[in-house]
């Protein structure tokens, strides 16, 4: 069996692709939240859960607190950010 370092470029590679699918999902949660929402959802249907998990991290490293809804045989997920439940967050610390 190879060792896992032979395989590095399979791993940039894709870590690339998710930091890019990352700031898609970022950018469409900002741009809710700017156009005045104040519950915002981005819908996963047969995501990797390295993706959610990236967005998930990212999310709450900006002092929001998602959360995740749901986890159909379909592989249906939601995250779910609330502006209000973040503020309660941040108000607390």
């Amino acid at each position: 069996m190879k060792k896992i370092t032979e395989y590095n470029h399979l791993i940039e590679k894709e870590m690339a692709k998710y930091k890019q699918d990352t700031r898609k999902i970022i950018d469409e949660f900002e741009n809710k939240f700017n156009k005045g929402s104040i519950v915002a959802t981005h819908h996963f249907n047969n995501a990797s859960p390295e993706l959610i998990g990236l967005v998930k991290s990212e999310l709450e490293e900006a002092g929001f607190r998602p959360e995740l809804i749901g986890n159909k045989p379909d592989g249906h997920v939601a995250l779910r950010v609330s502006l209000l439940r973040s503020s309660e967050i941040a108000a607390s610390r």
